[in-house]
Parts: C-alpha cells; sequence; structure tokens
C-alpha cells in the first residue's frame, strides 16, 4: 500500500483528507431487492385505495386512466454506493408498447392511502424503453434515480405510465409473490476521490442530492401565493375579449331520450337562464351549429385530436372551416385537448407538441378574422399545486397564442366530511393567471354531496362561496359541472344548490 501524507507544521489543515489508494480495481456486489409497498391509482377513483390488490395497473384510456406506483428500500453495504439499478416488474401478458418508468418527487405515500386524489407527483423519464423477456419479464434501467431521502436508508419511488388508449398492463403486485417488483442493484466500493472532507453521503448513494429537490416533508413555494386573496378586478383584456360582470353557466349532459336543445330548456329553467355554456367534442369539433352553437350565447368549447395529426396538416382543412364559420355574434371560448396533464404525463404524447401543434391551430383560427374567437387553455387546478410535480407552463404555447387561462377546480375529497375553503381554491387559479397578465375564467366547477350533507346546505354554501370569490377575481365565466360523470356525481339535484346556483346566475 502507498501512502502519501500531508503535514506541515504550524499549519492548520481543513478539508484535506489522508488518503490510502487501494492497489486494484474496486470491489462490486448486487442485491435483488423486493419492492416494499406498491398500489396504483385511477382518475375515475379517485378516492379509491388499490393498495391490496395482487396486480397493478397502467392504462391511458380516454374513461379510465391509471398509473402504477413503487417503492423500495435500499441500504448499501459499509463502503459501497449505488453503480447501476435495474426495475423488474413481471406482466401477466405481452405488455404494450408504450411504457415508461418516472420518477416520483416523494416516498412519502403508503399503498394503504394511495389514491388518484392523494397520489405524489411524477418527475423526469428515466431509463428509456425496457427490455421484454420471452416471459413477460419487463425490465427498466434506473440508474439514474436519485433516492428521496436525505440519511439513513434510501427510498426509491417509481411511476409505471402506460400510454396506450386500449392496451391496459397489468403486473403481478408484492401481494402476489411470485413474480412481484423487483429492483436489481448492482453496489460498488467507494473510492477515497469520492469522499469530500472525509465524510459519505448518509444514504449511501454516493451521489449528490439535485439542486432543487424539495425535501420529504417540505413543499416548494409556487411562483404566486396560493393562498393570498385575489386582486379585485383583472388585467384589461386583450383585444375583443368582454370585460364586466362574471358569467354565470353550465356544462351538462342530456338525459335519456332528450335532445340537446331539450336538455338547454330544461337547465335553463332550473337555473333562471343560463349565460354560458361549457360543451364537449371527444375528437373533432362538429359542423356549426352542433351542440356549441344551439347554446346561442357565450360558449366555451373543447375538441381534441391528437398533436401529431395537425402537426401533419391533415386537419388544417377541416378546421380553418371550423373556425370561418363559427357564430360572430356571441364570444366562442374555444379550448384544443383540455386537460392535457395526464396525457403528456403517461407519455401519449408531448409537451412539445402539444404547445406546437396549439400555435399551429391558433393561426388557422386568426386567419378567420372572427374577433369572437378566442383561443382558450384548459387545465387542472391540480397542476398549480407544487405536490403535483407539474409546472403549468410546461402546455402554455405562449402569451401570443394563448388569449385566455381556463381552470377545472373540482374537490376530489369525497370523504371528507367538511368542504375545503372555495375562496382559497379559486383565488389559486385567479392569482396564477392574473401573474400572467390573462383574462381567466373556471371551465369546469365541481363538488359532490360530501357526508354529513344530506341536505345539501353546505354544498350550497360552497357554491355561493366559489362564486363570489370569482367574482372578485374578475373571472370571466364559471361553468358548473352538472354531470353524473364516472369520478361522481356532480350533479346539482338538491334544492339548496340549485338555489344558491340560480342566485349566482340571477345575481
Amino acid at each position: 500500500m502507498a501512502a502519501v501524507v500531508a503535514a506541515c507544521l504550524g499549519v492548520a489543515l481543513i478539508g484535506v483528507a489522508i488518503v490510502f489508494a487501494k492497489d486494484g480495481p474496486p470491489e462490486t456486489t448486487s442485491q435483488r431487492i423486493p419492492v416494499g409497498e406498491d398500489g396504483y391509482v385511477v382518475r375515475e377513483e379517485p378516492d379509491t385505495v388499490f393498495g391490496g390488490r395482487d396486480t397493478l395497473v397502467s392504462v391511458a384510456r380516454p374513461d379510465y386512466y391509471a398509473v402504477t406506483y413503487l417503492k423500495f428500500q435500499v441500504t448499501a453495504p459499509s463502503g459501497f454506493r449505488v453503480q447501476s439499478m435495474s426495475l423488474q416488474l413481471q406482466a401477466d401478458a405481452k405488455p404494450p408498447a408504450s411504457l415508461q418508468v418516472r420518477s416520483v418527487l416523494t416516498s412519502d405515500w403508503s399503498e394503504k392511502e394511495l389514491s388518484y386524489a392523494t397520489r405524489p407527483g411524477l418527475g423526469e423519464v428515466l431509463g428509456g424503453e425496457p427490455t421484454v423477456s420471452a416471459t413477460n419479464l419487463v425490465s427498466f434501467d434506473v440508474s439514474a434515480a436519485t433516492p428521496t431521502t436525505g440519511n439513513g436508508p434510501a427510498l426509491y419511488s417509481f411511476a409505471v405510465t402506460n400510454a396506450s388508449d386500449s392496451e391496459t398492463l397489468t403486473l403481478f403486485a408484492g401481494e402476489h409473490g411470485a413474480g412481484a417488483p423487483a429492483l436489481a442493484v448492482t453496489f460498488i466500493e467507494i473510492q477515497d476521490t469520492e469522499t469530500l472532507d472525509g465524510h459519505q453521503r448518509g444514504d449511501g448513494s454516493g451521489k449528490p442530492h439535485p439542486s432543487g429537490t424539495v425535501s420529504p416533508g417540505a413543499s416548494a413555494s409556487p411562483s404566486v401565493d396560493p393562498s393570498a386573496s385575489v386582486t379585485p378586478g383583472q388585467p384589461n383584456p386583450p383585444g375583443n375579449i368582454p370585460a364586466g360582470r362574471t358569467l354565470c353557466g353550465v356544462g351538462f349532459i342530456p338525459k335519456s331520450g332528450e335532445s340537446y336543445t331539450q336538455g338547454i330548456g330544461r337547465v335553463d329553467g332550473l337555473y333562471g337562464g343560463l349565460e354560458a355554456f361549457r360543451t364537449f367534442y371527444t375528437g373533432a369539433p362538429s359542423a356549426w351549429p352542433g351542440n356549441a352553437g344551439k347554446v346561442g350565447r357565450t360558449v366555451v368549447v373543447s375538441f381534441k385530436y391528437n398533436p401529431k395529426e395537425i402537426l401533419s396538416g391533415s386537419r388544417d382543412a377541416y378546421l380553418r372551416n371550423w373556425f370561418a364559420q363559427a357564430p360572430r355574434d356571441r364570444d366562442v371560448y374555444w379550448v384544443y385537448y383540455h386537460e392535457p396533464e395526464d396525457n403528456i404525463e403517461s407519455g401519449v404524447f408531448t409537451a412539445a407538441d402539444y404547445r406546437a401543434a396549439w400555435r399551429r391551430i391558433a393561426g388557422l383560427a386568426d386567419a378567420a378574422g372572427n374577433p369572437k374567437l378566442h383561443a382558450t387553455l384548459v387545465l387542472m387546478d391540480w397542476s398549480v399545486f407544487p405536490q403535483s410535480g407539474r409546472k403549468w407552463k410546461d402546455y402554455y404555447a405562449g402569451s401570443d397564442v394563448i388569449d385566455v387561462l381556463g381552470w377545472d377546480v373540482y374537490n376530489f375529497n369525497f370523504t371528507n366530511p367538511k368542504y375545503p375553503d372555495a375562496a382559497t381554491m379559486v383565488n389559486r387559479v385567479a392569482n396564477i393567471s392574473k401573474a400572467e397578465g390573462k383574462p381567466w375564467g373556471i371551465a369546469e366547477l365541481g363538488t359532490a354531496i360530501l357526508p354529513g350533507d344530506s341536505s345539501g346546505n353546505g354544498r350550497a354554501a360552497w357554491l355561493t362561496d366559489a362564486a363570489n370569490a370569482s367574482i372578485r377575481g374578475g373571472a370571466l365565466w364559471v361553468t358548473y359541472f352538472d354531470v353524473d360523470f364516472t369520478r361522481a356525481d356532480w350533479r346539482l339535484l338538491d334544492g339548496p344548490s340549485q338555489k344558491a346556483w340560480r342566485s349566482f346566475c340571477d345575481a
């Protein structure tokens, strides 16, 4: 062994280590670590916990979106650090080709409590495409993953997403026994040159903590204080967007045997004459008038195409004509692919393609020369929460493209006997919009009746608070999602809730 000794009489040695160089290459050792906790979440069942199942599911169907979560505890042998890691998952059949594994921003979750409503946010994509064996063993290289803990055993959390809208990925969970998820880890002996003032990283990974990472239990602060009271009013709207009072509206689905026009009459009767409607096209927008035109007043209308279709130019002619035929006697807030976040997160398309598609479509709309057409981006309010791991501007094509910011604001805490503060929920998205200098509105507002509120009085108070906060914040419109949907029955069927929304519409 060769020794290098630094010493100098009368001089303090600060940050200098005595290093003993070892002959030969560093040693390695390997472990196969079983999953510690696992589960999956389903958007359409936001409060359901699936952590006790013996299978795990990922899929991106329009009516059923699921993501699998996995957690591992990794303890490096003394004097070793992680060199490489492979996430190994056993599928029950040939897996879809559209799989990704992503980091998870925190390991502060439990399979006994994990649900879509409580899910932690997702981070970067890891490992690229997986390898798949003849026995359907799916392996991802996750060597680039960083533990979510700073001291003690290292915790690694991963999410498995599936961009397919038709093929479901089914994996064996830890409860299955044979074929349970595992992390194959290779550790390498720490070399002396990896020390820093003689101290090693506490989790044994030998990797530096990434800058900006939020420690478990801590929260990142958004650029705008989400709890602050919103400043009254709104920025001067860019050309041709109306200022003035907040419009009251709904989105609805006709009852069985009821035409859309009959449904308009029904909800108008319930709420005393609505000023705005929210309409949806699951694919291409129907030629005018369509449902969006039948409402005969302000409309917030969505349509969907995969960005690749838009960028290919194959939809240009149809959309150019659709914009050219749009009404010119009422405001049309048109929305391309509302709530794209889950689709982007699961790899259905990229944020870059989404933004580029927005820019192309906006150009087609501008060519119509119709001052009543307003490009409106509609996102989930969840996407501005730090714990979502998202940055809402990832979906923003730019101030020169987007005229209005729209938000879908829902209370998903169905089992909580207390309604969340509605003003805080509204102020959060209002402040984000105002900081960007954009007019804004709530495209979908909703809450189910919570346990213990059989009369509906609690929900009625929540609706009134949400409406008042929207008015104070200068929202262009608020449309209630009056629909019995797969996630919950949001409809205002009780007298107090109907009266509260009618009071807003009559104000």
